[in-house]
């Protein structure tokens, strides 16, 4: 038996909470593991967001260019040139889930994420 599988049938069968359950434990795990390497090695880790990049995918390839301090081969910038003309708008689809979520799944995966969005709040200022 999978877990999502397992997660599935502690959603009430509702498959896209048990998705974004299990998505929230992998990003907690990722998250933290992060934040050990960036200690380890201050300086050296890069983070990277899928939806920035989906946003900009030229801007922050450059980016990580820099940060290594490499010039961009001309493949990759070719390859960015012709997949940022397909019809798939990396953006769209990063952020299609909003318009299908109900009130209820919202509750519910914000409930079983709640650790994750925790974590990832920015600090309040005071």
């Amino acid at each position: 038996m999978g877990y999502l599988y397992l997660y599935y049938l502690q959603a009430g069968g509702d498959r896209l909470v048990a998705e974004a359950t299990l998505y929230c434990g992998a990003v907690w795990r990722d998250v933290l593991s992060g934040r050990r390497l960036r200690r380890r090695y201050p300086g050296r880790i890069y983070p990277l967001m899928y939806d920035d990049v989906a946003r900009d995918l030229r801007g922050h390839t450059a980016d990580v260019y820099r940060f290594v301090d490499e010039p961009i081969p001309a493949e990759t910038l070719d390859w960015i040139g012709r997949n940022a003309r397909r019809k798939r708008n990396g953006t769209s689809i990063s952020t299609r889930w909003k318009d299908k979520l109900t009130v209820g799944q919202n509750e519910r995966i914000s409930a079983a994420c709640s650790q994750l969005l925790t974590l990832l709040r920015p600090p309040r200022a005071q």
